[in-house]
Formats: C-alpha cells, sequence, structure tokens
C-alpha cells in the first residue's frame, strides 16, 4: 500500500504539473483578455453564431480553446461563462464539443502520421461536434431532458471574474486544487478498473459495436484500443502496423474517423461528468453519435460515383467480385 501511494502520488503530481503548464497560462490571458473589455467586444460578434446552438456567446472562446489546446485549456476557460444562466442540456452540449473537438493541432498530426487527411479529420471533428451541441439542444427541448437549470457558479473558482487580482489569484489556486483532487480520483478509478478487469470487458463490449459499424475486423482491435485510451495511443498502433499489408487505407481512414471523434472514453469523459455534465449524452450518445457518422461516411463513399468506382475495381482486382 505504501508503494502504491507513493507511486500514485508521484503520478498525480507529475501529471498535474503538465496540466499546470497548460491551463496557468490560459486563465492569466483570458483575466487580462476580461480586464482590457475584449472580451466584452467579441460577444457580439460571437452571439449569433452561438445563438444558433442556444449556447452563450462566450462558449465560441471555450470552443476555440478546446480546439487549439485541449481538454485541459478548455476547462481553464469556463470561468468566462460564469454570470449566465444555464441548463443542464447547455452545459453538457459544451463539454460534448470538448470531448469530440480538442487538440486539434496535435491529434491530427497524429492521424497524418497514420495515415489520415489532416485538414479532412479536422473538419470532420468540428462539423460533428457542432452537430452534437445542436442535437443535444433539440433533444432537451423537445423531450424536457437536461432542460432543467444548473449552476456553474464552481467555474469561477478557475478564475473568479469582477474581484480584485488577489482574490482572483486565491481563487484560481483554490480551483487548481478541487482540479486536482479530481485528477487524484481518476488516476485511482483507471487503478481500480485495471485491478477488476473492467478496462479489458469494456473492451470486448466494445468490439462488437465497431463492427456494427462496419470496421474492418483488421482495425476492431486498434481502434478499440484507441477508444479507451487515446488518440495517441490508437494513432501510434496504427503507425506500427502501416507498412506491415495487414491494414487496407480504407480500414484505416474509417478507425482514423472513429478514434478522431471518440478517443480517452473512460479518463476524458469522467473528468467532464465530474465538473457537471452528463454521463447518458457524453458516454452513450458520443458512441451511438460516432456509429452513425461512421456509417454515414461508409454510404457516402460507396455511393459517390468516384469512390464507388474506385472500390469496385479493387474487388474485382482481388477477385472478390
Amino acid at each position: 500500500m505504501t508503494t502504491y501511494l507513493a507511486k500514485l502520488t508521484r503520478l498525480s503530481f507529475v501529471t498535474f504539473w503538465e496540466l499546470i503548464k497548460i491551463m496557468v497560462p490560459i486563465m492569466v490571458l483570458l483575466r487580462i483578455a476580461d480586464g482590457l473589455g475584449w472580451i466584452g467586444m467579441m460577444v457580439p460578434w460571437l452571439e449569433p453564431a452561438m445563438s444558433l446552438l442556444n449556447l452563450p456567446a462566450e462558449a465560441a472562446l471555450v470552443f476555440l480553446t478546446s480546439a487549439l489546446m485541449g481538454v485541459y485549456g478548455a476547462i481553464a476557460a469556463l470561468p468566462v461563462l460564469v454570470g449566465h444562466e444555464m441548463t443542464a442540456a447547455q452545459i453538457t452540449s459544451i463539454f460534448m464539443f470538448i470531448l469530440v473537438a480538442h487538440a486539434l493541432p496535435i491529434e491530427q498530426a497524429i492521424v497524418r502520421k497514420a495515415g489520415g487527411s489532416f485538414w479532412g479529420t479536422v473538419i470532420l471533428r468540428v462539423v460533428v461536434g457542432i452537430l452534437a451541441c445542436w442535437l443535444i439542444d433539440v433533444i432537451a427541448k423537445t423531450t424536457g431532458y437536461l432542460n432543467e437549470p444548473q449552476s456553474i457558479e464552481h467555474f469561477k473558482y478557475l478564475g473568479q471574474p469582477d474581484v480584485g487580482h488577489v482574490e482572483w489569484a486565491l481563487s484560481s489556486l483554490q480551483g487548481l486544487g478541487l482540479l486536482l483532487i479530481i485528477l487524484v480520483g481518476l488516476l485511482v478509478l483507471l487503478d481500480l478498473f485495471d485491478w477488476l478487469n473492467i478496462t479489458t470487458w469494456i473492451n470486448k463490449l466494445l468490439s462488437p459495436l465497431l463492427r456494427v459499424s462496419g470496421l474492418d475486423p483488421s482495425v476492431t482491435p486498434i481502434t478499440t484500443t484507441g477508444v479507451l485510451l487515446g488518440l495517441s495511443y490508437g494513432g501510434g498502433l496504427i503507425i506500427a502496423r502501416a507498412n506491415d499489408g495487414t491494414i487496407s487505407k480504407e480500414a484505416k481512414f474509417y478507425s482514423l474517423c472513429w478514434l478522431s471523434l471518440c478517443h480517452s472514453l473512460i479518463e476524458d469523459t469522467a473528468v467532464m461528468v465530474a465538473i457537471g455534465g452528463d454521463i447518458w449524452m457524453l458516454l452513450i450518445g458520443r458512441i451511438l453519435l460516432t456509429l452513425v457518422i461512421v456509417r454515414l461516411l461508409m454510404a457516402w463513399f460507396d455511393h459517390n460515383p468516384f469512390t464507388g468506382t474506385q472500390r469496385k475495381a479493387r474487388d474485382l482486382a482481388a477477385g472478390n467480385g
């Protein structure tokens, strides 16, 4: 137990330090931008687009930070939403965008190295992220699910607005302390999952679902691993096997689309749920949306005259048709 606690403490603080290097500069920049009135100046320009998703204009800043800096960068930007009355659906839709479209320069570089299109998958993630926000809003308005008000006051601990610099710094430190507690809990949870073999069970549960989505059997194990552990891991496995001839370009493409939209399913989702997101939308909803999108991509490429002809030619050359 002592050895485990020492390992957990060391890993927690190493990971936390990496997060601080991302989050603190963003928190400081947003504080400066708010103090200079820049955020207030941007709001009128952002409001029309965000109103289509039933979100505050400031949500666009969270989206942009997510796309460029990643999940924890987006979390650092959440205080810009403080002061708005929001529903659980609105909060969950913002978190869904963060999960779908984050750290695009880094993660899509991995996709490109694995054989996918950088800009194609960037556009895919942003479009699907926006679509997910719209769908959550439609579901909430139609069914009433997640339509209840939800407090976002806890966001202010990552950079409380409208206070002096000292109070802002103290509230920010408190917020980072709460994040450290969440991080430690998450690391313990992941260890518990491994100890109870839950990760393996989830892996087996996801495999049939990925097959239903039409993925080639050659990439199903790799994709499942990436869905659970992250795009870097799944993309790395695809890169490692890129030249061994066992994975076709087509299978690789659809696998990378899956991984782009739905990866790090346990860790990132747990963080979003811990700070107020709905687990059913963020977990089950994200998986189902990815399945549908990948299926639609397959159908489109099958019926596209150019790509469809290419596929038939490959099948004939391989003796399959």
